[in-house]
């Protein structure tokens, strides 16, 4: 079988554009690669968590437990309580940081280097009552943050712990009660609080004073807040139907 000049040339034409095409195809998969790592989760999750997230998993009130407890193993844990400080000062699992600003969360872990040697390698864990906003979102900006700060590549947090259903949870299950600190339960909504509630929910913008300078005020949660940050995750996340919101 003989192959005309006309033949051959298509073929080497053909056999370009294939070569071209796989290259492209390698340098999009090595992108790709870079951009999403894969993690390796060290602690064991939820099997059917509360809140179902790429970027967080769900531990259970019972393996947090175990772990506090059990000093052998090689794990460092930071656990963040996104509540407000009323909650926080009424019962908090013990070793808990009270950060419940979302600059102020930015602020702990990084500086203007980026993040602080003593959070390197630190497992973070977040919570809050029932897990459902304040602890989610929270989770969500520290991803938020730390892509931003290593431009889409390697991440100083790669792993991200929820505990899921909350503190409430947490402190329900007698056995953890000498985990907290002290053993009590505060409510968010609790009436001897009604007044600090309202300082806290209170939605902090950028004002402008009268000399027309900006006030940057800190960032606190607040219901109107949160449900924006829960409306742009959506098409992520599955949240499990509840007849209530719980904070």
């Amino acid at each position: 079988m003989t192959l005309e000049v006309n033949d051959v040339c298509i073929l080497k034409s053909d056999n370009l554009r294939d070569n071209r095409q796989s290259k492209l195809s390698l340098e999009f998969k090595e992108e790709a690669y870079v951009r999403t790592p894969v993690i390796r989760y060290s602690i064991p999750a939820v099997d059917s968590p509360q809140r179902e997230s790429s970027t967080f998993r769900s531990v259970s009130a019972s393996i947090l437990a175990s772990i506090l407890r059990d000093r052998s193993r090689c794990l460092q844990l930071i656990i963040f309580d996104c509540r407000y400080p009323f909650e926080y000062f009424g019962g908090h699992i013990k070793g808990a940081i009270n950060i419940y600003s979302l600059d102020e969360l930015e602020k702990y872990l990084f500086d203007e280097f980026g993040v602080k040697r003593t959070m390197v390698g630190l497992l973070p864990i977040f919570y809050c009552e029932y897990s459902q906003v304040r602890g989610p979102a929270m989770a969500r900006r520290l991803r938020k943050i730390d892509t931003h700060r290593n431009n889409h590549r390697a991440l100083d947090f790669p792993e991200i712990y929820l505990l899921d259903k909350g503190y409430v949870n947490f402190w329900t299950e007698l056995g953890n009660r000498d985990l907290c600190d002290p053993r009590y339960y505060v409510s968010m909504h609790a009436r001897p609080y009604k007044h600090a509630l309202r300082q806290y929910t209170q939605h902090h913008r950028s004002k402008s004073s009268a000399n027309g300078h900006k006030k940057n005020q800190m960032r606190v949660f607040s219901a109107e807040f949160l449900l924006e940050e829960d409306q742009e995750t959506q098409e992520e996340e599955t949240q499990t139907p509840r007849a209530r919101l719980d904070f």
